[in-house]
């Protein structure tokens, strides 16, 4: 048998407790309290289960508004919905009570049709509340979990083409995470959270993504670099920062500001030794400090081009004499923990485990004396050719697991080269020459696509910035979105010359879709099914902004005369019903491309582009939505218009003006329309 939802009554009259008992019981668990004391007491215990509070106002010792500070203060008002009862009517008291943040009202004496259906649509509401509310929240973790793999993708590029595994970047990010996490326990005032951990952490990937500016020569160069070449090697310290720097739109994202702050200062010392900026101490982000250490760490620990991996305490040991730089004396204390030892040297363990031996072992056997020296350099070219298919196929990993399709435009002549998993995958060839005249590849995206594509790339001539938009194709009759990312490649021989693109086509149709169905969510009014205020006013500025000028357009405020009535004679459930049916009423009225939204109580505002004589369309309007009645309930309602013919495109002086025009009708006995026409 299913458990029924439990509801919590908070109410000093035991009367007013059995009377909404014998009420509710049927379909629910009923918890009782003679005050609010005892009401926080229940809540304590089981925060979670209880499904709604029916509060009293009055009641001895702690008053229902006291009540609700608590339950805000506690942080359960976002959790458990309230309704209040009570026997007041005055304006100002409702007022208060919602801005306390209760749900709804129960009036006594009580009517039991009312209160049924004021619980059972309160906690409908509230449940659909926190659905949505779920799934803004499994929006970001998946965000969060894209952006994740993107991050470490571009960072592992930069590595491949630093002649390394990738391995370094992961290992980077584990240190990071180890020293953080002790870090906080040595000095808690630095109020690290598990979150601030992670994005740091996250951040280190893109600590050398800085190298990208640096020629492959000095990157891989297996001896020791001269000064000149020192010096460009120091650069990428601040060209990691000018990189990330420039990324538009996200520059004061937090994970960004930490990703910059780590690719520009991970080379500073605590003594001021450091590049490129000569910071000290403290003028040094613990992010920068953290990450330089990891970073010295694994460079120790790790195999590269120009020397052989220490053993873990021995790069230690280094760390803690100096030879590497001064560092923060915390960050050392936390180096001479054995238990972080003891994690960093497992880190060493594992990364040296998935750097497959198979390079090491395939570039021994290249120098193996048996062979005859031109097997050698067979075997060596077959080899190379072996290690490059590997990064090939890692990468490719990579990029099927994030939905992306790979390829590359060459210009002169227009070439294009496409993934061959994907090439498979959405079965078209891998090479395609003259490819905006390709049948089956216009076939798959459209002609207007490729053009497109091919004008984005006529219009970036010039500019270093990536070309980036969304577009959809069609699948089964209905749009398919995309994404295509491209990057321009240069000539090596003129930096100005663009030869060709690399690009990424991306499928997010479904986070598209999922965006659109939360953002319909979050603007449409729930009990009208029209507009909610704040996206009502969106959708009309952004029309007035977009407006022919040749065209006029009108807006009209309107509200439901004696609406109070309706609420007080037959209660508020009745009172929702005639809410609903005006809206179906203003909605048939209008035309699929005007505007309409609830933007109060029974208030509503018509947006309209009208092509003739206002005052006859807003007569028939208003005539169509005030005729007949519901259920007995006459509809009358009065009706202020203003218009662009006299006034000025602007939401808010148009707003006004329909607003004081309402307020004209009002004046005049209700049931009336009045049209601003420049008196």
């Amino acid at each position: 048998m299913d458990q029924k939802p439990k509801i919590l009554i908070v109410d000093d009259s035991a009367f007013n407790q059995e009377m909404l008992s014998e009420i509710l019981e049927e379909q629910y668990e009923i918890i009782k309290a003679d005050n609010g004391f005892e009401g926080l007491q229940v809540v304590e215990k089981d925060p979670h289960g209880i499904s709604l509070i029916l509060l009293d106002y009055y009641m001895p010792h702690m008053n229902g508004f006291e009540f609700l500070k608590i339950m805000k203060q506690r942080g359960w008002l976002s959790q458990i919905p309230i309704i209040m009862i009570t026997a007041e009517s005055d304006g100002e008291f409702i007022d208060q009570a919602y801005g306390y943040g209760i749900f709804d009202f129960i009036v006594r004496p009580f009517n039991v049709s009312i209160v049924r259906h004021r619980v059972e649509n309160t906690i409908l509401a509230h449940a659909k509340q926190k659905r949505l509310q779920y799934l803004v929240q499994k929006q970001v973790k998946e965000q969060g979990k894209q952006s994740d793999m993107l991050i470490n993708i571009l960072s592992h590029i930069v590595e491949f083409r630093n002649e390394e595994s990738g391995q370094h970047v992961l290992n980077v990010r584990q240190i990071t995470k180890v020293l953080l996490k002790k870090l906080t326990e040595i000095d808690p005032q630095l109020k690290l959270d598990n979150e601030t951990i992670e994005q740091i952490a996250l951040a280190s990937s893109l600590h050398d993504v800085g190298k990208i500016t640096v020629p492959s020569k000095i990157l891989n160069k297996p001896s020791r670099l001269d000064p000149e070449e020192f010096e460009q090697i120091k650069k990428h310290a601040k060209n990691g920062y000018d990189i990330l720097n420039k990324v538009p739109n996200y520059r004061n994202e937090p994970l960004m500001i930490v990703s910059k702050q780590i690719a520009r200062w991970h080379h500073e010392r605590f003594d001021g030794s450091g590049y490129p900026d000569g910071l000290k101490g403290s003028e040094i982000p613990i992010s920068a400090q953290v990450v330089a250490i990891a970073d010295v760490y694994d460079a120790l620990t790790m195999e590269r081009v120009y020397k052989k991996a220490f053993p873990p305490q021995k790069a230690i040991d280094m760390i803690l004499n100096g030879e590497c730089g001064c560092f923060n004396p915390l960050l050392l204390q936390v180096l001479k923990d054995p238990t972080v030892q003891k994690e960093l040297k497992e880190i060493v363990q594992m990364a040296k485990m998935e750097v497959i031996s198979d390079r090491r072992e395939i570039l021994d056997l290249c120098t193996d004396p048996i062979l005859t020296p031109s097997l050698r350099d067979d075997f060596a070219a077959e080899a190379l050719d072996l290690i490059s298919k590997r990064d090939q196929i890692s990468y490719t990993f990579y990029s099927e697991k994030t939905q992306e399709i790979r390829f590359e435009i060459s210009l002169d002549p227009m070439f294009l080269t496409i993934s061959s998993s994907m090439a498979k995958k959405y079965e078209i060839p891998s090479s395609i020459l003259d490819p905006q005249h390709d049948p089956l590849l216009l076939e798959k995206l459209g002609k207007e696509n490729i053009d497109r594509i091919l004008h984005e790339i006529e219009c970036s001539k010039g500019k270093e910035d990536d070309i980036d938009f969304n577009f959809s194709t069609e699948h089964g009759g209905e749009p398919h979105w995309w994404r295509i990312i491209l990057h321009p490649l240069y000539h090596e021989k003129d930096p100005k010359d663009v030869r060709g693109y690399l690009g990424l086509l991306l499928d997010i149709h479904s986070q598209k879709m999922t965006h659109e169905m939360l953002e319909r969510s979050a603007s449409i009014d729930e009990l009208t099914g029209l507009l909610n205020k704040n996206y009502t006013q969106i959708q009309v500025k952004k029309r007035l902004e977009e407006a022919d000028e040749m065209m006029e357009y009108a807006i009209a405020i309107l509200d439901l005369d004696f609406f109070k009535n309706a609420n007080d004679e037959y209660g508020h459930a009745f009172g929702d019903e005639v809410l609903a049916y005006l809206a179906k009423r203003i909605q048939g009225s209008i035309r699929k491309l005007d505007i309409a939204g609830r933007i109060g109580g029974d208030e509503f505002l018509i947006m309209l582009q009208y092509p003739g004589n206002l005052e006859t369309i807003m007569d028939r309007i208003f005539h169509t939505i005030s005729s007949g009645s519901y259920k007995g309930f006459p509809i009358s309602i009065s009706m202020g218009v203003a218009s662009t013919e006299y006034i000025k495109r602007n939401f808010d002086d148009l707003f006004n003006v329909a607003d004081f025009m309402l307020y004209e009708a009002k004046r005049s006995g209700r049931g009336c329309l009045k049209i601003y026409k420049g008196e």
